[in-house]
């Protein structure tokens, strides 16, 4: 059984899907901030002291402590459908010093948070392990204030990875409009405003 276990922890570390949380100590090596650095990150956020953000997929908190610190009036809220996961970002997060987080497990497709929650929500390296990206967006459309923003990060090497020309399409009807997508050594970063009207109203 024990090897058994092993195996399919592999298959999901080298293959496509959620990224198992017995290896989460891999996302926490140094050497990925050469590909993103959590501050290149939080700079690109355009964050506020008293933002509040939503981080879908944290996996142990990489970035989410460096997000967290550049909003202290604000809060984080890290959700995660792997409740492994969300206990080492907890441990990792209060080992720093950080207060203003809050942590959720559930499904990417159905978050569960009210319409507007949210001024900035991003996800790392995930949209492509969810088995829904498209409903995934809408909802975190849903979640984000009219003018809010959203940011993909896709980076080289991840087996799950989507392009630009795939995020266009995810997007399309969702009510978020690209705004911005920069390279940063390798990785793709993609920022989406949410429409301030719903897809498809018009003015009365």
């Amino acid at each position: 059984m024990f090897i058994t276990k092993w195996k399919e922890v592999w298959r999901r570390f080298s293959g496509r899907g959620t990224y198992p949380h017995q290896l989460a100590g891999i996302l926490l090596f140094p050497l990925r901030r050469i590909v993103l650095s959590p501050g290149r990150l939080v700079g690109h956020l355009q964050l506020t002291s008293a933002s509040r953000v939503l981080e879908v997929g944290p996996g142990p908190g990489f970035f989410s402590i460096d997000v967290a610190q550049a909003i202290p009036q604000g809060r984080l809220e890290l959700v995660d459908i792997q409740i492994e996961m969300l206990q080492k970002a907890r441990r990792r997060l209060r080992r720093a010093g950080v207060h203003n987080a809050s942590y959720t497990q559930a499904n990417a497709v159905k978050l569960p948070f009210r319409s507007g929650a949210f001024d900035v929500a991003f996800l790392v390296a995930v949209l492509g392990e969810v088995p829904d990206p498209k409903a995934c967006l809408a909802s975190i459309a849903d979640l984000l204030r009219p003018g809010g923003l959203l940011s993909i990060a896709e980076l080289p090497g991840d087996p799950d990875a989507l392009t630009e020309g795939q995020l266009r399409t995810l997007t399309q009807g969702t009510g978020l409009e690209l705004v911005e997508s920069v390279r940063v050594s390798r990785a793709l970063l993609a920022s989406f405003r949410r429409q301030a009207k719903a897809p498809g109203t018009t003015a009365a």
